[in-house]
């Protein structure tokens, strides 16, 4: 009997350490289920919830219904943002799911008062400037220097738009990524905004007026990159730092651009992105075409980015106004 006490007891160790071991798994792989800046940004709303929840003495987790719609009020009057108000909600929601709890936001009362709030405060998203191609080339003419910093930023900011880049997309390319091609260049993209499995995407990017493979082929002979990221930190002391980040590239983006006689305050990070689109849409390409290269899942994403172009083009007053 002992024995056989012994034998159950050891195999329950086992299945116990094997469930363990799952869980921990299972945690892993729902945490990588979302882009690493939604994760942060996640992270920084929950900070926020539960500071608010604190000052006042109310349980973060798991939160009432109450508590959290009055939090979301909180948020509006304070003055942020529709789309700050609903992602907060979300971070709530998703902790209180991690956590085993019932979303407090699934609640009727917290979905009428993010209603209200829409309802209330929303207003047309404020898009940033489109750096369409005359654009991209005032900056790029600015740029005069022959230094190691002057060629890498035209190379950064040609590229960019070149191949309809995202910030996170541009900063996190490897030297490998970017093939030299006959035709241009072919930029390898390991994962991205819509590719989260990872499975890869191929961007062309054809030689052409803006002479981006040259400005690409001028940064690696003059940084001597051969391997890793193909712009790599500016600071070399923070050696956590491995390559260019999304906050540099846009400050250096507004820099340039405020050089060139543009408005820093209308340029983002994403404006050369942006600009893309806009151009594509100004000389009539196949908008399927330009989703594709965009790597847009909906062709009215790709819409959204052409800004106001599509109404002058098909203006009904264009042929005698």
């Amino acid at each position: 009997m002992a024995g056989s006490a012994l034998i159950v007891r050891s195999e329950g160790a086992l299945i116990s350490a094997e469930i363990g071991g799952l869980e921990a798994d299972a945690a892993q792989f729902a945490s990588a289920s979302k882009a690493d800046a939604t994760k942060r940004a996640y992270a920084s709303d929950w900070a926020d919830f539960t500071a608010w929840c604190a000052g006042l003495q109310l349980d973060p987790l798991p939160a009432s219904g109450y508590t959290v719609g009055l939090y979301l009020t909180h948020s509006a009057k304070a003055g942020r943002a529709v789309s700050t108000v609903g992602r907060r909600a979300a971070a709530i929601a998703s902790i209180h799911r991690a956590a085993g709890e019932d979303n407090p936001c699934a609640r009727g009362e917290v979905k009428d008062i993010l209603s209200g709030i829409r309802r209330t405060l929303g207003r047309a998203p404020n898009k940033k400037q489109a750096l369409t191609v005359d654009l991209i080339g005032k900056v790029i003419r600015r740029i005069r220097g022959d230094d190691p910093i002057s060629i890498r930023d035209r190379a950064m900011i040609l590229l960019c738009f070149g191949a309809a880049l995202r910030r996170s997309e541009l900063v996190r390319l490897q030297v490998d990524d970017v093939e030299v091609h006959r035709r241009g260049l072919m930029v390898h993209l390991r994962k991205s905004k819509t590719d989260q499995e990872g499975r890869g995407r191929k961007v062309a990017v054809p030689d052409g007026k803006l002479k981006i493979p040259a400005a690409v082929k001028a940064w690696v002979r003059a940084s001597g990159v051969s391997e890793g990221y193909l712009f790599p930190a500016a600071n070399r002391g923070q050696e956590e730092i491995l390559h260019f980040s999304e906050t540099h590239f846009a400050r250096m983006l507004k820099a340039r651009c405020e050089a060139a006689g543009l408005d820093p305050a209308d340029i983002s990070g994403h404006s050369p992105r942006r600009g893309f689109a806009t151009t594509a849409g100004d000389e009539g390409e196949d908008l399927r075409r330009t989703a594709r290269h965009m790597r847009h899942v909906k062709l009215e994403t790709t819409l959204g980015y052409m800004e106001d172009g599509e109404l002058f083009r098909e203006n009904v007053g264009a042929s005698f106004l």
